[in-house]
This record gives C-alpha cells, sequence and structure tokens, in this order.
C-alpha cells in the first residue's frame, strides 16, 4: 500500500507519524514531485530546477486530519493527494467523503495557511472525465463533483487514466475523448489538471499535445509506474520536446529521489 514518503529518507517515517505504526513501513521513498521550469531551463534539462511542490498520495480514514493540517502549515511544499473511486471508498488509500469534509473543515479554520490538496481521480470520476463532451450524465456527474472538490478546497486535479485505476482506456486516442478532455478543463480555469503521462497514455496525452491552444491550467506527470507507488529504474525522462510543451510546469513521479537527483 503507498501512502506518505519522505523524500530524503529510507524508511516512511511519516507513515509512523500519522498511522502510528498501523502499516508496515516501506523501505524506498516514492515521491511525487512537481517542478517548475523557467524558459532558459527548459533549453538545459541539467539546469537548476524550482521544486514548486512535493505530492504525499493515499491519504484516507486512518489518518487524522488535523495532523495533516500541522503538516502541511509548517512544510508548505507539500501536496496531499486524496485517491477518488466509488467502488473502493473507504478502502485503504481511497478516503471517505466524510473524511474529506471533515478534513476540509478543519482546513478552512486557519485562513493563514493554505494547505494544497490535490484530487486524484480514478475509476468512474475518470471515465465520466474521458466522456464529458459526449454524455450529457457524464458532464452532469463531473461538473457536480469538480465543483465539490473547489468547494473543499482542492485547487488540483489529477487524472489517473489507467487500466490498474479501474478506467476503461481502449478510447484513449478517440477525437471524442480528446475533445471531452479538454472540454473539461477549460470549463474550470480555477482547476490545474494533471495528465499522467506514462507508455499507456500516449494516446491520451499525445492527443492532447497536439492540440491547439493548449489551456494554461493542465500540466503533465511524468508517471510510468501508473499511480502505484512503485519505483521506475530507468530514472526521470528528459525528453525536451515534452518538458518545453508543457509550458512551464512538470511532475515526477515513481522514481525513488536517490535513483535520480536533478542538479
Amino acid at each position: 500500500t503507498r501512502h506518505f514518503f519522505h523524500k530524503t529518507s529510507t524508511k516512511c517515517y511519516f507513515c509512523q507519524l500519522v498511522f502510528k505504526n498501523q502499516i508496515q513501513h516501506h523501505s524506498k521513498p516514492v515521491p511525487s514531485i512537481y517542478i517548475n521550469w523557467t524558459a532558459a531551463q527548459l533549453s538545459n534539462m541539467t539546469s537548476t530546477a524550482k521544486l514548486s511542490a512535493l505530492g504525499f498520495c493515499g491519504a484516507d480514514d486512518s489518518v487524522n486530519p488535523r495532523l495533516l493540517a500541522l503538516i502541511g502549515q509548517n512544510y508548505p511544499l507539500v501536496e496531499f493527494g486524496v485517491l477518488f473511486r466509488p467502488d473502493k471508498e473507504g478502502q485503504p488509500r481511497y478516503a471517505t467523503k466524510n473524511w474529506v469534509s471533515n478534513l476540509s473543515n478543519i482546513l478552512s479554520k486557519n485562513s493563514n495557511t493554505k494547505v494544497r490538496l490535490a484530487a486524484h481521480l480514478c475509476g468512474s470520476y475518470v471515465n465520466d472525465f474521458l466522456s464529458y463532451g459526449a454524455n450529457d450524465s457524464a458532464k452532469e456527474t463531473i461538473d457536480l463533483f469538480l465543483k465539490q472538490l473547489h468547494d473543499w478546497g482542492f485547487r488540483r486535479v489529477q487524472v489517473n487514466a489507467t487500466a490498474v485505476n479501474g478506467v476503461f482506456t481502449e478510447n484513449l486516442a478517440y477525437d471524442l475523448t480528446i475533445h471531452s478532455f479538454l472540454s473539461a478543463v477549460r470549463s474550470y480555469p480555477e482547476l490545474e489538471f494533471i495528465v499522467q503521462k506514462n507508455e499507456e497514455t500516449s494516446p491520451l496525452w499525445s492527443g492532447l499535445l497536439k492540440a491547439k491552444d493548449m489551456p494554461e491550467n493542465m500540466v503533465f506527470l511524468h508517471d510510468e509506474s501508473k499511480g502505484t507507488g512503485k519505483e521506475v529504474a530507468e530514472g526521470w525522462p528528459t525528453d525536451p520536446t515534452f518538458v518545453a510543451t508543457s509550458k512551464k510546469i512538470v511532475g515526477f513521479a515513481g522514481v525513488s529521489y536517490f535513483s535520480h537527483l536533478i542538479r
């Protein structure tokens, strides 16, 4: 089970703090890291990059929301990822909506520090998201959910369009799928949408990159682990064409801090 990882630790000390030894510790850290690149850095991948967020994914009902608030307030770069998949709600790594609502209420009471939240969509939420421009029922479901996420305090939404996350991937290359994705993104400029970039989602992200006037609120996450938290031995990708196309923000996941360093 993937929970939270400290980027400079060889053990999951965050799990020890939050979960109070309720789960087995992980042997390797696998954080999700988001980096801002300047124009000059886009042409030189060895340049210094600015770390804009470090994602800890998998908060669920076993976590005390007040501890997340405390950590987020003291470490503003931390972004807590909450997975949403209706058929797994309440299971490990998938928080219930009641827990999310409680977290939101706790965070809203402290207006001095904004704790970062990212919603990671899986299962039927992604299937509906990919049908946003083709199915009225799917559009209604996504509209209601995205508005609820914003009310809860989420400002980023990751779309996990892979089979392991319970998504029908047969139509990722369809023009209607690309249109639906872009339509949903453009309908909510107050949210930033994260596209998982891996071999399986290639039909989707390659189609999105061909779009004219790519939305400013759409960014990309290099994640060959497909959200499973497994380390990718090859290290972080350094495709300058892709990074340049992704404008200023690019994320990396499934790679150990020790296996590949940004200088």
